[in-house]
């Protein structure tokens, strides 16, 4: 191939990804104002047929000679675990909430898309301090999962106290509960989960991750990166807003006043039904 035609290859590759980076920003664009106006259920699938689109899109790329994306322990791969472990825990919460109660209520913790960060917090946990030697014996694998889980719950009940004002669970009531923010039964659960997890599912996921054509994956990174990133920000500015506006805290700038009226009570109820204005045990 003459350099003249390399050039132009590449130039050609580089409008491509240019034109996926500008669909994604108008897709997630649309998906947010979609998703704040129409409320929750109404626009996951939205997310779904996005998903669908880039499978497609990926199954039909023609580089013979296909580099793997994100191969390896990498930020990448590292990355779309947490995001992956976030849907895979706020679907398990909805779905142990319906058949407890019959009622299918959001469980996300994060307003614009299906993202539950205690899972997604633990599963980078798991990912970032166990996987990076699958060799290790099971049982200190399980120690380690148990300890981990206990530490997320702790922390997570501790920032959303002492920083948003408001408390997801409390487990006073609950046998062996430690501080109320976690439990030694739940701990030995997170540690079965993450024994399945560091055996089972991270190499499944690794294997999942790297489908992805690497010309695509880089593509479509920034832009979906960036969407996290927002979707993760406004909900914690509006949740934060949430608690201080619970301790009859008046708007004293310009943006508490946007989120008065954007994120109102009303709202945010939709999406954390079950957040208690008060310390864990009274």
């Amino acid at each position: 191939m003459t350099k003249r035609a390399k050039r132009t290859q590449k130039q050609t590759s580089n409008t491509k990804n240019t034109l996926i980076q500008v669909g994604l920003a108008i897709y997630f664009t649309a998906y947010f104002f979609a998703h704040h106006f129409l409320g929750v259920y109404s626009v996951r699938w939205i997310l779904y047929i996005g998903f669908v689109a880039l499978f497609i899109v990926a199954h039909k790329d023609k580089t013979k000679k296909r580099e793997k994306f994100a191969e390896g322990f990498c930020f990448n791969k590292v990355f779309l675990v947490y995001v992956i472990g976030c849907m895979i825990g706020t679907y398990y919460e909805e779905i142990l909430t319906f058949c407890r109660s019959g009622e299918w209520l959001s469980r996300q913790g994060i307003i614009y898309g299906p993202f539950n960060p205690v899972y997604g917090v633990g599963f980078l946990a798991f990912t970032v301090l166990l996987c990076r030697n699958l060799k290790r014996k099971w049982w200190l694998t399980y120690i380690y999962s148990c300890l981990i889980g206990g530490v997320t719950e702790m922390a997570s009940s501790l920032i959303g106290e002492f920083v948003f004002k408001a408390n997801a669970w409390d487990y006073s009531d609950k046998f062996l509960n430690i501080m109320g923010r976690t439990t030694i039964p739940y701990m030995l659960f997170w540690g079965a989960g993450g024994l399945i997890f560091v055996k089972f599912v991270y190499p499944a996921l690794s294997k999942f991750v790297e489908l992805l054509p690497k010309r695509i994956g880089n593509a479509i990174m920034p832009s979906f990166m960036i969407f996290v990133l927002i979707s993760h920000v406004v909900s914690y500015v509006a949740l934060f807003r949430y608690g201080t506006r619970s301790e009859g805290q008046k708007a004293s700038s310009s943006l508490e006043v946007v989120l008065d009226e954007h994120f109102n009570d009303d709202f945010m109820k939709k999406y954390y039904d079950n957040p208690v204005h008060e310390k864990i045990g009274n």
